[in-house]
C-alpha cells in the first residue's frame, strides 16, 4: 500500500502516489530554475500541459497518477535541459539564492532599468543593490559634487547590456 497526495496541477485536482509527487516536484523545480526570472506564464503553461497529459493517461479522477505516468509525461515534455541552462540558483527551502559578490560580471548600461541612459540601472545590477538607492545617490552627488559630467562620461564609455535572444530550441543566449 502506498501513500497518496492530492495536488492541483494546472488548476485541476489529481491524486499522485508519493514517488510520483516527488519526481514531478523535482522536475517542475528544475524547469522553473531554467526559465527567466518572473516567467510565471510559461510555468503555468507547462503545468497546464502536464494536467492535459495526465487526463489523457488517467481517465478517471478516482485513479492515482503513478511514477510510470509521471516518467512518461516528462519524457513527452522533454528533459529540463531542453528549457535552457539554469539561470537561477535555488536554496534547499525553495527560496532564490543570491549571487555571490565575487561572481560579478562586466559593468553594462541596463536595458530594462533605465530612465535616462541605464547607467544607474547598470551600476545597481553590478553592485547587486536596488536601483532606487543608486539613483538617489546619483541625484545627491549631482547636486553636491557635480556628478553630471561623470554620468555623461559613464554614458559614453559603458557599453549597453547585450540583448538576450531566445532561439527555437528554447536556449536563452546573448545576442551577438
Amino acid at each position: 500500500m502506498k501513500e497518496t497526495i492530492n495536488v492541483n496541477i494546472g488548476q485541476q485536482a489529481f491524486t499522485l502516489d508519493v514517488d510520483a509527487y516527488r519526481r514531478l516536484t523535482a522536475y517542475i523545480e528544475d524547469v522553473s530554475q531554467r526559465l527567466p526570472e518572473g516567467d510565471n506564464e510559461t510555468l503555468a503553461d507547462i503545468e497546464a500541459r502536464i494536467a492535459e497529459i495526465f487526463r489523457e493517461k488517467v481517465p478517471s479522477p478516482m485513479m492515482v497518477v503513478t511514477l510510470s505516468v509521471v516518467e512518461s509525461t516528462i519524457e513527452q515534455l522533454g528533459a529540463p535541459e531542453t528549457f535552457g541552462q539554469t539561470s537561477r540558483r535555488v536554496n534547499s527551502d525553495g527560496s532564490e539564492a543570491a549571487e555571490p559578490k565575487s561572481e560579478r560580471g562586466k559593468l553594462y548600461r541596463s536595458r530594462s532599468k533605465r530612465i535616462l541612459a541605464g547607467v544607474c540601472g547598470g551600476i545597481a545590477d553590478y553592485l547587486n543593490v536596488d536601483v532606487s538607492l543608486v539613483r538617489l545617490a546619483a541625484l545627491f552627488l549631482f547636486f553636491t559634487v557635480g556628478f553630471g559630467i561623470l554620468y555623461i562620461i559613464l554614458w559614453i564609455v559603458t557599453p549597453e547590456e547585450p540583448a538576450m535572444q531566445i532561439s527555437l530550441d528554447n536556449e536563452v543566449e546573448p545576442k551577438q
